[in-house]
């Protein structure tokens, strides 16, 4: 009886090599054709973020900062920097808003609020601009990673950064990370050129960084570090290239000096001193540090998917030699290392939110290393982690259907004062916010007093000031009805009750 044998030398033919072929099929597919995949996908991405925008966070300043960069943008494009302070700046206190010396000013860096301005002045809805940048962050990392490792490499990167609601969420938000981090990726993906001789190549990664370092000055810099160094590898004269860089980011510099002149009184203070500086090596920062890194970390396995930081260890560790790519795979690392001497772990945000732009090299480095080129057979740890990553991606929509059902709720018990203001259809007034609103993630009073750049709304909002103070505002605001709006923590929702003053 003939037996056949098997060919020792035959990749196996077990359901997760015959996964792993099938991916690494459908992706040099979907690269062959990227063209055509490119538009259809690009629309239904952002109609995808849209929609995350408007059904599940309810197109609402869920953060006190996103409100605060919808501020900045409106007085930017009003054509100024700063507004006339209310005439009861105690009542109308917000958080990150400046006010002293007759002026009102948000006190975030200016290169965020600057694309939502140019976006107002350009009559494009506001809410569209993350959700474009967030469909352009996605073409940017399978791009990066195709120049980086491979074109396999590069779609299944994009399709996990797709799958994350980690970039779902803050893609369709107000926060200022989809903007940096798009930035980033664009400067990397030029720093990625084989030919970096030509001028426009290190002029253009110095305007891309600048523009990332006034959206968001500490990321901005710590990310600039590893793709100029990338740039900077052999095959360009390194003074000249760094030259080239400088020019590209000096209009960058000169305006930020012009800005903080402006509103801060001298070019070499930021607007955000006040916020920062105190956080930097806080008192108790080595414990407060092991706190908030362990939290960061808890947020990325709770928002991505969960193998992916044990993949991106093991990679940085024992990855191919020849997949090396220098500095830049250690940039995960930098941010960690630099934010625990950053004794702040950040407020409301979708994951871990202060890790969101190097979320996006890590992913590119595991699908490099993972999907690697010339490995179609499954071995060892490789094919211990390509079993995770599957269950991880398919654990993905569950992931998000109950960050979706979280956040909404949250949302909605933050939108209540206002949405109770409107139902009311009230006549001009003043609504005093009592204490803290929600009970999911309560949120402060003086992260809702939101009155828009000039005070001129027919309801405005203030801080309730206590009990024996809730009639002082109407001696300052005379034509207007005061009302206090208090939230019941036992019942879990808010009520109105107007005010009798005398």
């Amino acid at each position: 009886m003939n037996e056949t044998l098997p060919d020792p030398a035959a990749p196996p033919t077990d359901g997760l090599q015959r996964l792993y072929t099938r991916v690494l099929e459908t992706a040099a597919w979907v690269h062959a054709h990227r063209l055509l995949v490119s538009l259809l996908a690009g629309p239904l991405v952002t109609l995808a973020l849209v929609a995350i925008n408007h059904k599940v966070l309810l197109d609402f300043p869920n953060s006190g900062d996103e409100y605060v960069y919808l501020y900045q943008a409106q007085t930017m494009a009003a054509g100024r920097l700063w507004n006339v302070a209310p005439s009861a700046p105690e009542i109308f206190e917000l958080n990150y808003l400046v006010q002293g010396a007759g002026r009102a000013f948000g006190s975030f860096p200016p290169g965020w609020p600057l694309a939502l301005a140019l976006a107002l002045v350009f009559h494009l809805p506001v809410w569209l601009v993350n959700p474009l940048l967030g469909t352009l962050t996605v073409g940017l990392v399978w791009a990066l990673g195709a120049r980086l490792y491979d074109p396999r490499a590069g779609v299944l990167a994009a399709t996990l950064v797709l799958v994350s609601p980690f970039f779902l969420f803050n893609a369709a938000s107000y926060f200022s990370h989809t903007l940096c981090g798009a930035l980033l990726l664009a400067a990397a993906w030029l720093a990625a050129r084989e030919d970096r001789k030509p001028a426009w190549v290190p002029f253009a990664v110095g305007a891309l960084i600048g523009w990332a370092v006034l959206a968001r000055y500490f990321t901005g810099v710590v990310c600039a570090v590893p793709i100029v160094l990338w740039l900077l590898r052999p095959g360009v004269l390194r003074l000249r290239t760094l030259t080239l860089v400088a020019l590209g980011g000096l209009p960058w510099a000169l305006g930020l000096m012009a800005y903080n002149a402006a509103l801060s009184g001298s070019p070499w203070t930021l607007t955000t001193t006040p916020l920062t500086v105190s956080l930097w090596f806080a008192d108790g920062f080595v414990l407060r540090g092991a706190d908030i890194l362990s939290t960061h970390l808890l947020r990325h396995l709770l928002w991505t998917p969960p193998v992916l930081i044990a993949a991106y260890l093991f990679y940085l560790r024992r990855g191919a030699a020849g997949l090396r790519r220098g500095a830049l795979d250690w940039m995960p690392v930098m941010m960690v290392i630099t934010l625990y001497f950053y004794v702040e772990r950040g407020g409301n945000q979708y994951g871990p939110r202060f890790h969101y732009e190097v979320f996006l090299f890590l992913v590119v480095l595991v699908a490099g290393h993972l999907f690697r080129a010339g490995a179609p057979v499954l071995a060892g740890a490789q094919r211990v982690l390509f079993g995770l990553t599957a269950i991880s991606v398919a654990l993905m929509p569950v992931s998000f259907a109950a960050h979706a059902v979280i956040e909404q709720r949250v949302i909605r018990e933050r939108m209540d004062p206002f949405t109770r203001a409107a139902a009311a259809d009230l006549p001009p007034s003043l609504v005093l916010i009592a204490g803290r609103v929600g009970s999911g993630r309560s949120m402060a009073a003086r992260d809702l007093t939101r009155n828009g750049i000039d005070y001129s709304g027919r309801v405005l909002f203030g801080l309730d000031l206590g009990e024996d103070q809730h009639c002082a505002p109407a001696t300052r605001l005379p034509n207007r009805r005061t009302y206090l709006y208090v939230w019941d923590h036992a019942r879990s929702t808010g009520s109105l009750q107007p005010l009798e003053c005398p």
